[in-house]
C-alpha cells in the first residue's frame, strides 16, 4: 500500500486543491525514493555479497598454495634424506668389504700373538718378575682391545644366517665375560635368575660382551656393572647396567648408527652390531639413563630356525 493511501481519505480531501497537489507529490517523491534506495540496497547487499564469495576463493586458493607448498617442502625434505641414506649406505657397504677384509687379514697373526702371550705366561710363570708379569699382562689386555675391535667389524659385516639353539642365558653371559678383559676394579653382578630361549649363542656372547665392554669403559674401569634377567611366559628380558656418567642427551638418538661412537677410542660399530644381532633374533634394545641401563627383549621361542639379515 502506497503512502497516499496509507493516509485517511478524508484528511486529504478536506486539503485546498493547491495544498492536496503538493502533498500528492510529496508522497510520489517519497515512495519513488524509497524504492530506489531499497533497489540501491538491494544492489549493494549483492555485490558485498559476490565481493565475500570472491574472498573466500581467494581464501581457499591461499590456503591451497600453502598447503602445497608445505607438501613440497616435505617431499624435497624427503627426498633429501632418502638421498643422503642411500649416500650413507654406499659409503658404509664400501667401508664394510674393506673393513671385512683388513679384520679378517689381522684377524689371524693377531690369534697367534694372543696364544704366543698365553704359552710364555703358562711355561715360565713362576720365573717371570713382577716387572715382566705386568708388560704381559698390558700386552695381554691391548692384543685382547685390538681383537675385540676387529670381532666388532667382522659381526657387524657378516650376514650370515642365525644357528638357533635352546640355551641357557646364564651360560651365554658367562661365556661372554671370558671374552673381554674385566679390570680388577670392575665388579660384575650376574644375574640371580636363569632363562632358556631358543637363540643362537655366538650372537648373543657378542652381544653381551659389547654391551658389558661398554659399560667398563663407561665407569672408566672402575664400578660396579649389574645383569639382570626378568623372564615372563613368551619373553626375556636382559638388563646391563653400569655407573658411568650417562650419554648427553642430544646423542642418544645417534647411540645405534654405525660409525657413530663417544669415545677416543673405538670402532663406532659396537651397539650398532648389537642392534641388528637382537633385531635378527626378532627382539628389540632399548636404552635409557639415571641410571644408564641397556635392556634387550627376546622371544623365547623363535617360529623360524634361520634368519639372515643382509
Amino acid at each position: 500500500m502506497g503512502l497516499g493511501q496509507s493516509l485517511p481519505n478524508k484528511l486529504i480531501h478536506e486539503l485546498p486543491n493547491s495544498s492536496k497537489e503538493a502533498l500528492l507529490k510529496k508522497i510520489a517523491y517519497l515512495e519513488t525514493t524509497n524504492k530506489r534506495l531499497i533497489q540501491e540496497h538491494q544492489s549493494k547487499d549483492n555485490h558485498i555479497a559476490n565481493l565475500e564469495r570472491k574472498l573466500h576463493k581467494i581464501g581457499d586458493a591461499a590456503e591451497q598454495r600453502d598447503w602445497l607448498l608445505d607438501e613440497l617442502t616435505k617431499k624435497i625434505t624427503m627426498i633429501g634424506e632418502i638421498r643422503t641414506d642411500l649416500l650413507k649406505r654406499e659409503r658404509l657397504s664400501a667401508i664394510g668389504e674393506l673393513s671385512s677384509r683388513l679384520a679378517h687379514d689381522m684377524r689371524n697373526p693377531l690369534s697367534i700373538i694372543l696364544n704366543t702371550i698365553d704359552l710364555i705366561k703358562m711355561k715360565h710363570q713362576d720365573s717371570l718378575n713382577p716387572d715382566v708379569k705386568n708388560l704381559f699382562l698390558m700386552v695381554d689386555r691391548a692384543t685382547s682391545r685390538m681383537a675385540f675391535q676387529l670381532d666388532e667389524v667382522l659381526n657387524f659385516v657378516r650376514s650370515a644366517p642365525l644357528e638357533f639353539e635352546k640355551k641357557s642365558l646364564r651360560d651365554i653371559i658367562t661365556s661372554s665375560l671370558y671374552r673381554i678383559v674385566i679390570p680388577d676394579d670392575i665388579k660384575i653382578i650376574k644375574p640371580t635368575i636363569d632363562a632358556e630361549i631358543d637363540c643362537d649363542p655366538r650372537k648373543l656372547e657378542a652381544i653381551f660382551s659389547n654391551l658389558v665392554m661398554n659399560g667398563i669403559q663407561a665407569m672408566n674401569n672402575q664400578g660396579t656393572l649389574t645383569i639382570r634377567i626378568f623372564d615372563d611366559e613368551q619373553h626375556v628380558t636382559i638388563e646391563v647396567e653400569d655407573e658411568g656418567p650417562g650419554i648427553p642427551e642430544k646423542l642418544t638418538k645417534k647411540i645405534f648408527d654405525p660409525l657413530f661412537t663417544t669415545k677416543s677410542r673405538g670402532t663406532g660399530l659396537g651397539l650398532a652390531t648389537v642392534k641388528n644381532m637382537v633385531e635378527q633374533h626378532s627382539g628389540h634394545v632399548h636404552f635409557r639413563q639415571n641410571p644408564t641401563v641397556f635392556s634387550i627383549t627376546l622371544p623365547r621361542i623363535q617360529h623360524k630356525q634361520t634368519v639372515s639379515i643382509p
